[in-house]
């Protein structure tokens, strides 16, 4: 039975916003200097309200990307504005592509018409 209740549902499933960006490191220096401050960042990611999901994906050779699923769209805009967050948003965006080469986000929300579940995540 086809039902609009996600209570069931694991964590990811009740995502209503999701951030997907990337950045593509200057080089091994800037990823060494990057990772015990991204390390920090995760934890406080994984207890920030609304979090229900995190995944991290590579590209050769420096590219790392994110996929990050929480609750509601204003939950993971106030982890955005976390102060550590910032700081690591600011290094990577230093000019002339010092510690960073590129990189993107895209923001995307959930409608409430484009949400069921069936089968044994049927709350029904």
């Amino acid at each position: 039975m086809k039902t609009h209740d996600l209570s069931k549902l694991p964590p990811y499933g009740r995502a209503n916003a999701v951030f997907v960006g990337a950045t593509e490191y200057a080089g091994v220096r800037a990823l060494l200097t990057h990772w015990p401050r991204w390390i920090r960042l995760k934890r406080r990611l994984k207890r920030a309200p609304g979090f229900c999901g995190h995944y991290t994906y590579y590209r050769f050779p420096y590219t790392f990307g994110q996929v990050v699923l929480f609750e509601q769209m204003e939950q993971m805009m106030l982890f955005a504005r976390d102060p550590l967050h910032r700081e690591l948003m600011t290094w990577v965006s230093e000019p002339n592509g010092r510690n960073a080469k590129a990189g993107f986000i895209r923001l995307y929300e959930a409608r409430d018409d484009g949400v069921y579940a069936n089968g044994a995540w049927s709350a029904d």
